[in-house]
């Protein structure tokens, strides 16, 4: 067999060869390492909807070589603790870093997302309001043109551009006052209660700014938000939740509280009673009694069971928005017994299913209503809505 002919000497190596080893460096990276750039991976493909290898997030970092970038990594591998320093700050009137404020808009993204057909419950209309005023505040702050502004045109209602970049189909160059009076026109449309859509994709816009560099000045950032802290952090604590299962809670604070707890007493309406039971720190459940010998008893317990139950009781009934309910804990209907209209409700864990007259029904939901004006369980409510949510 002939030899193998020699590469000739002097000959310079190939153009395209040598730009594509210019292009390609091979690292070993140590765990932790590795374990940042996955968290990294996994914050990039929740604002951006798409998956993201690896490889892209590390020239993201060699290029970028942001600290507050490396911040938030870091913060996300302890997001539960990262969220009760940011609201122990966020409470005390303290400054967050811009790492923080980013964090915290990660979760907003995803309490305002967190929507599925067993998760029924909306976030309320001044919340999604504030995430609005919140991302316009910022945005002033940044300078010049954004190479994000077609992203946040993008995630907008397409109706609330102006007829100009309406009637140019997307070729109108996006610019920051087309930006603005886009937010400011989807912020006038939905605060009619009329409005049915949601621009629920705001909170992608939210993060995406604070996450560009375009916005450094972390005081001027803090002024700008801080008005909108209250909104944010609810929907943050949904997020965390909505991935977690786990309520922002400081647990050796709520086992302190539980020492100075007052009884609850119970209420009646319509031959219904209403009990409590204090747990630790805000935590509490009730006891519905039916009437007559014998009745039986059913219990509520846990914030996002009796969040959701409020709402079902709620949305159920003559002057009511709907006559189904199907939720991540119960199932809601309405039917008719001759010429009578009725209310049943199951629990989906259990299958257990109470049926009601209409006046039985109407006394169930008063009882609620008169529970939850009561200020002790006011209160307690109050804090497990900073702990769990807006649910």
């Amino acid at each position: 067999m002939p030899d193998k002919p020699e590469k000739p000497e002097g000959k310079p190596p190939d153009k395209s060869e040598k730009a594509k080893q210019q292009q390609t460096l091979s690292v070993r990276i140590s765990e932790a390492l590795r374990q940042r750039l996955d968290r990294a991976k996994k914050l990039m493909s929740s604002r951006t909807g798409e998956s993201v290898s690896t490889s892209e997030i590390a020239k993201q970092f060699l290029e970028s070589a942001r600290e507050d970038r490396l911040e938030v990594v870091d913060l996300m591998s302890e997001p539960t603790k990262a969220l009760r320093e940011i609201r122990r700050k966020g409470e005390a009137q303290h400054l967050l870093s811009k790492a923080e404020w980013v964090v915290l808009a990660h979760f907003v993204q995803q309490g305002l997302e967190a929507f599925s057909s067993d998760t029924p419950s909306h976030v309320s209309r001044g919340s999604l309001i504030a995430v609005l005023d919140a991302f316009s505040a910022a945005y002033d702050l940044r300078k010049g043109q954004s190479a994000s502004d077609e992203y946040y045109l993008g995630n907008l209602p397409w109706d609330c551009r102006p007829s100009k970049v309406r009637a140019t189909e997307g070729s109108e160059k996006v610019t920051p006052e087309i930006v603005r009076r886009t937010v400011a026109e989807t912020r006038r449309q939905f605060s009619d209660p009329a409005t049915k859509w949601e621009p629920l994709l705001a909170g992608r816009n939210l993060y995406a700014l604070l996450e560009d560099d375009g916005v450094k000045d972390a005081d001027a950032l803090n002024r700008a938000l801080r008005p909108h802290w209250p909104s944010l952090w609810r929907l943050a604590a949904r997020g965390h939740y909505h991935l977690s299962k786990e309520p922002v809670r400081d647990k050796a604070k709520a086992v302190a509280e539980s020492f100075f707890q007052v009884a609850i007493p119970p209420i009646s309406e319509g031959g219904f009673t209403l009990s409590f039971a204090r747990g630790e720190g805000n935590d509490f459940s009730v006891l519905l009694s039916f009437p007559g010998v014998r009745a039986p008893m059913y219990p509520l317990s846990e914030y996002p069971v009796m969040a959701e139950f409020r709402v079902m009781l709620a949305t159920l009934g003559p002057e009511g928005s709907a006559q189904h309910w199907k939720g991540e804990y119960f199932f809601g209907y309405l039917g008719e017994h001759g010429k009578e209209v009725e209310f049943s409700f199951r629990a989906r864990s259990n299958g257990i299913t109470f049926t009601f007259s209409e006046k039985e029904w109407r006394a169930v939901r008063e009882l609620f209503r008169r529970a939850w004006e009561i200020p002790a369980v006011r209160a307690l409510w109050d804090g497990l809505i900073v702990e769990y949510g807006e649910l």
